[in-house]
């Protein structure tokens, strides 16, 4: 038996913080808009990977123009941000579903073996 007091809270608090941007983005127009503001933010100040997971919150919690930008990075991300952005099949439908656009297609992407990598480094 564990002698600390309420050992759970610890599990509690990290569950609920894993669902709290959906149900903020889910509580109000005004707190939606303030969050997607945020978003569109940290991408103008070039914090991708913060922005995709801003918007790829409020797109799970069906937010449309927050879906619309999450396509746009998962399509471009490779060629224009130099990232390969990770969704479901499932998201990739529901955020098209969401912005009126068809579903992207997910291509596989390939990466050099490492051996390869630190070959042609120490030349």
């Amino acid at each position: 038996m564990s002698t600390r007091p309420f050992p759970w809270i610890p599990a509690a608090l990290l569950a609920l913080a894993c669902q709290a941007p959906a149900a903020h983005a889910q509580s109000t127009p005004g707190a939606t808009a303030r969050l997607h503001a945020n978003a569109v933010a940290s991408f103008r100040q070039a914090r991708f990977p913060e922005a995709y997971g801003r918007l790829i919150s409020l797109a799970n919690a069906g937010h449309a123009p927050s879906a619309e930008l999450a396509l746009w990075m998962y399509a471009n991300g490779p060629v224009l941000l130099g990232k390969d952005w990770d969704a479901t099949p499932e998201q990739l439908a529901a955020w098209a579903q969401l912005a009126g656009q068809p579903v992207p297609t997910m291509v596989a992407s390939s990466y050099p073996a490492p051996s390869l990598l630190s070959a042609s480094r120490s030349r």
